[in-house]
């Protein structure tokens, strides 16, 4: 798998795409755009990680997250738009 990485999601913030319990693999060296799903640092707690869709890529470099469930995400809605740095990798395929 090289650099990839399996991540587990947990909740379901990313319904019906992707549910809780599910494994996703990240590639963090796949390039990045709008309506990709990637996972990133949480900008409030540098711990936690979190699966999400990028919604638009600004011209500053910094990145729109959104979960596809809108009524279980919290995301750039909620806590603005987080640097690309802050990007791991990119969700390349849905394990079993």
């Amino acid at each position: 798998m090289g650099r990839r990485h399996g991540f587990l999601v947990e909740g379901n913030s990313m319904a019906p795409t992707l549910l809780d319990g599910q494994a996703v693999l990240i590639d963090p060296r796949a390039r990045i755009g709008a309506g990709d799903i990637v996972l990133a640092r949480h900008p409030y707690k540098q711990s936690v990680k979190i699966l999400k869709r990028i919604n638009r890529i600004n011209t500053d470099g910094n990145c729109e997250l959104a979960g596809d469930n809108e009524a279980e995400s919290t995301d750039s809605r909620t806590f603005g738009p987080i640097s690309s740095k802050d990007i791991l990798g990119k969700a390349v395929c849905r394990l079993k």
